[in-house]
Formats: C-alpha cells, structure tokens, sequence
C-alpha cells in the first residue's frame, strides 16, 4: 500500500482529503486505499478532545481490539488525558506508524519512541 505521498501533508481541523487532514481522516485516506470504507464522523469544534475516544465507543460493532501492533491497526493515543483522543495507523513493519497531528503534519514515526510509547491505549483492527 502506497502511502508515501501523504507525508508531509497538512493538518486541517475536520480534514477529509490531501489539502489538510486531521488525524481520523488521515486514518480513513488509509484504509479507503486499503479498500476498506470508514464511517464519517462528525467533527463539531478543535477543541473537543474526547472526538476520537466517542468514535472509538460509537464504534465498537466495527472494531475489534488487539493485544499487539498488525499491520495496518489503528493504533490508540491519550495526548490529553482522559480520553483516547489521538490515533495513526501501524505500518507493515509493525513499529512505525503514520499520523498527523495539529501544527504537525503527516509523519510516520516509531511506536516504541518514548514519547509515543506511554501514550499508547490500544489498538484495533476493522472487523470486515
């Protein structure tokens, strides 16, 4: 799966397309070209930080959780703790990952980095 060209893209609060994306729809442009269609959640203000952790609820026909890193899981993150409020995508290799955060743009980087390692929650496989 080609996902090179993404790197480097920006961040946009609600982004659903290369011009800017957040960090769901940086997830959903992942697995649309895994050929796998995400629901579409409703992005209502940048300040909601518990997003992600209502999608990961919401969602919970749709996924199933995992003990370790696949390929191509959504991995889970609490940057504003309480909530899952953060998530990426976990690489072939299943120690990097792909994400984009705000004033950060599309970067993939390493799972066991210690900043990212502490904040990790989980992580889940799409179910279909």
């Amino acid at each position: 799966m080609e996902y090179i060209d993404l790197i480097g893209k920006p961040f946009s609060p609600g982004g659903r397309n290369p011009n800017g994306f957040d960090c769901y729809g940086l997830v959903r442009e992942i697995y649309a070209r895994l050929g796998i269609a995400l629901p579409e959640y409703a992005y209502d203000s940048p300040d909601n930080f518990s997003l992600i952790h209502q999608l990961i609820h919401s969602g919970k026909d749709l996924f199933e959780p995992l003990e370790k890193p696949a390929p191509f899981c959504i991995v889970l993150f609490t940057i504003r703790p309480p909530y899952i409020s953060h998530i990426g995508v976990v690489l072939e290799n299943c120690n990097s990952f792909i994400h984009i955060m705000e004033k950060v743009c599309v970067a993939v980087e390493k799972l066991d980095h210690p900043i990212w390692s502490r904040r990790i929650r989980g992580f889940l496989k799409w179910k279909n």
